[in-house]
C-alpha cells in the first residue's frame, strides 16, 4: 500500500492502534474510497447509480454494516429508489451520561404534549426545525432532573 495514495487515510475503525487503509466498495464495479463512513456510503450511492445507468441492472435490497444505517442513506434508499436495506441502524436513543433516554418521556396524545419522568410538560414553539421534519420540545433541567 502506497502512503502516496490520495484515497487512502489513516483509520482507527477496529479500535485498535491506527493503520494506513483504504475501502473498496462492491456492487457491479469497484470504487476505492478513504477509509471513512462519509466515503463509502456516497460510493455505495454512486454504484447503484452507475449499475442503473450502465446496465439498467437495479438492486431491490443492500446489505451492509452499521455504517450504512444513517437515517439519510435509509431514506435515499427506501424512499428514493425503493431499496429495501438490511443494516443495523443507528440508535442514538439510548444516553449514559446521565441524561434522561428518549424512553424517559411519554407522549400524550389527547393534549398532544411530552412529559418527563418527572411528570413535567416539555414546551415547543410548535416551529418545525431540519426542512420542516422536526418539532422541539423543551424543558429545564430543574423540571426534568
Amino acid at each position: 500500500m502506497s502512503p502516496s495514495d490520495p484515497a487512502a487515510r489513516w483509520t482507527g475503525a477496529h479500535g485498535g492502534q491506527a493503520f494506513f487503509a483504504y475501502s473498496t466498495n462492491y456492487l457491479v464495479d469497484v470504487e476505492a474510497t478513504t477509509a471513512i463512513r462519509q466515503a463509502e456510503v456516497l460510493a455505495a450511492k454512486r454504484m447503484i447509480e452507475r449499475s442503473l445507468e450502465r446496465f439498467d441492472l437495479y438492486p431491490s435490497r443492500l446489505l451492509g454494516d452499521s455504517g450504512y444505517g444513517s437515517a439519510e442513506m435509509l431514506g435515499w434508499l427506501v424512499y428514493e429508489h425503493g431499496i429495501e436495506p438490511h443494516v443495523t441502524v443507528f440508535d442514538k436513543s439510548a444516553r449514559t451520561d446521565g441524561i434522561f433516554s428518549r424512553e424517559d418521556f411519554t407522549y400524550d396524545h389527547s393534549d398532544d404534549v411530552y412529559r418527563c419522568s418527572g411528570g413535567k410538560v416539555l414546551t415547543t414553539t410548535r416551529a418545525l426545525v431540519n426542512d420542516d421534519a422536526t418539532m422541539r420540545y423543551v424543558a429545564s433541567k430543574r423540571d426534568c432532573d
